[in-house]
């Protein structure tokens, strides 16, 4: 049988396994976060170039009629 010692270890444990679980779920998803808002990023500056780009031809392709 386990003593009032043993109990109050155990809860102990749990607690501080507790307390490291919400660290790790935490930076998760602080790094989950992080890399989609730098995707989120990159593909605004991707459809920034490509309409960069199409103007660009539209003015070449203006500019030779």
């Amino acid at each position: 049988m386990k003593t009032y010692q043993q109990f109050s270890e155990d809860i102990e444990q749990r607690r501080q396994e507790l307390r490291q679980r919400q660290k790790d779920q935490m930076q998760k998803f602080k790094e989950k976060s992080r890399s989609s808002a730098d995707a989120q990023r990159e593909r605004a500056a991707d459809a920034e170039d490509r309409r960069r780009l199409k103007d660009e031809i539209k003015r070449e392709l203006k500019s030779e009629k």
